[in-house]
């Protein structure tokens, strides 16, 4: 994708990005994820529970219910969009999450770029 290039598509992958990570640890809650869910929200569909939602649950310090959580609330918010989840899409992502974390979830530390 280009810069500009369907905005919309752009924010819900990085949701699913937080999303996946959240399977493993708190998510970070930085400015871009902060804007992703704005953008979203800005397109005036949804409630913004479902937002809200998401918001906390990535960083939620309870690992059992985080992922559920925020996972229910991403299936609202592309039902929000106007767009359908692609599960492969996900799935793809999911496997990037782990590629990159994999240091961590081994015990070890992974570098990762904070905004």
């Amino acid at each position: 994708m280009r810069v500009g290039e369907d905005l919309t598509a752009k924010a819900l992958l990085a949701l699913e990005e937080a999303l996946h990570e959240c399977r493993y640890q708190q998510v970070y809650r930085s400015r871009a994820l902060a804007m992703a869910l704005a953008y979203l929200w800005s397109l005036k569909r949804g409630d913004a529970r479902d937002f809200r939602m998401f918001w906390r649950e990535v960083a939620s310090d309870n690992p059992v219910l985080r992922f559920g959580a925020a996972d229910q609330a991403l299936e609202r918010i592309y039902a929000a969009a106007g767009r359908k989840r692609d599960q492969d899409r996900s799935h793809v992502i999911w496997s990037e999450v782990q590629d990159r974390l994999r240091p961590t979830l081994r015990g070890g530390s992974a570098s990762r770029e904070r905004t």
